[in-house]
């Protein structure tokens, strides 16, 4: 073989390496533009444009075959969702049934003003002003406290911590922090101001309390944080001219609190961080069970009057981003979220709206709408009316 033969034999490797990097690079490159844009539609799959491309019609979803159940409407009832189930809470006790009705298990219990706090794994059953807290698990209960004082607010996160505010001779109020197994391993009194609600951090180390103050001739709330290793809390603010109804931890330690004029945000460390003021708005109505957004139904009033008659769903991240606005004709009496997802009512009619403000779902109910809670599955919703709940199933034509 001469030396021009063996040239071009390397040459001929040489172009076939460079033909296989080509390739591959084209491959990879194809592989990440393919990724990317599965993404992109995901995270934007509710946009009507995005949804019309994949073949969907928004505005023609629909709700197919509902099952209705018959409530007693003599019976005062406390509606949940738990796992795939309806959770029906009265002074008898508490159940559990399907979506087609059906009881699935009950536990009696004797009630007179039933709390219920419940999440994906725990449900907290306890009677406001009494005196015993049960937390159950599935069908059963797994653990029970007595007080010695009367029962005013309870709490209970993912992973089983609970907590119980109980009224406190000598003082406005006590709190008790338990552990999933019921051993109690913290308790704080409140000397100065009663307490309005509390809420533990999903790794069961830390505790955030809302107050209310009446002594100043007007009200201000408190917002104090605790790790339950300390006796005092390590961060604490006041707060003048608002009402706090509501407290919540979220997934990286973050704390949002709604007020009646505000929601305001917290670090981990009890720094406050964002406030949202509702300016010449009122709130009508909030949901902050989703630990992705916030939900605030607002109304337009001037004088004391519906202005104009319209309403607002304003929709926030738990740090305090604005990531959409839905208006409503009329009040807002009910809304709910569910992951990134917001269902509320339009007089008669129940509606299903992005984090984003579009509407990808409506519901027409025939009766004066009392409640509306969506599943975690984010398909199907119940509606409950004064005598009859209903499981709608969300889809598309």
């Amino acid at each position: 073989m001469n030396t021009n033969e063996v040239k071009t034999i390397e040459s001929q490797r040489q172009k076939h390496k460079e033909k296989k990097l080509l390739f591959i690079v084209q491959l990879l490159l194809g592989m990440i533009l393919l990724v990317t844009a599965s993404y992109v539609l995901y995270i934007n799959r509710y946009h009507p444009a995005v949804n019309n491309l994949l073949g969907g019609n928004l505005n023609s979803i629909r709700s197919k075959n509902p099952s209705s159940v018959t409530l007693d409407s003599s019976i005062e009832y406390n509606f949940n969702v738990y796992k795939d189930n309806i959770l029906l809470t009265s002074r008898d006790g508490i159940k559990a049934i399907n979506k087609a009705g059906e009881e699935i298990w009950s536990i009696t219990m004797t009630l007179s003003d039933p709390l219920v706090e419940s999440n994906h794994k725990y449900i907290l059953v306890a009677d406001k002003g009494g005196r015993e807290v049960n937390v159950v698990t599935n069908y059963s209960i797994v653990c029970t406290r007595k007080t010695e004082e009367p029962i005013v607010a309870v709490a209970i996160n993912e992973t089983g911590y609970f907590a119980i505010v109980t009224k406190e001779k000598g003082y406005k109020g006590k709190v008790s922090v338990f552990n999933p197994e019921g051993q109690e391993i913290y308790k704080w009194h409140s000397v100065d101001n009663y307490i309005a609600d509390l809420d533990i951090s999903n790794d069961g180390k830390k505790l955030a309390v809302s107050t209310i103050d009446l002594s100043k001739g007007y009200v201000s709330s408190g917002v104090a944080f605790f790790n339950l290793t300390e006796e005092k809390p390590y961060a604490g603010i006041v707060i003048d001219e608002t009402l706090i109804s509501n407290i919540k931890f979220y997934q990286d330690g973050s704390v949002v609190v709604v007020g009646d004029n505000q929601m305001i945000g917290f670090s981990p460390q009890g720094i406050q961080k964002w406030n949202i003021s509702y300016a010449e708005k009122d709130l009508q109505i909030f949901s902050m069970d989703s630990d992705k957004i916030i939900a605030l139904g607002l109304t337009e009033k001037k004088g004391g009057s519906l202005l104009n008659g319209n309403s607002l769903v304003e929709i926030y991240t738990f740090g305090g981003v604005k990531k959409g606005t839905y208006e409503v004709d009329g009040d807002i009496q009910f809304v709910d979220v569910e992951d990134d997802l917001v269902a509320l009512n339009k007089k008669r009619d129940v509606y299903v709206v992005t984090s984003q403000g579009n509407e990808i779902a409506k519901a027409v109910s025939s009766k004066d709408i009392r409640d509306i809670i969506l599943f975690q599955n984010k398909r199907d919703i119940v509606v409950v009316s004064r005598n009859t709940l209903e499981v709608l199933e969300l889809k598309r034509n």
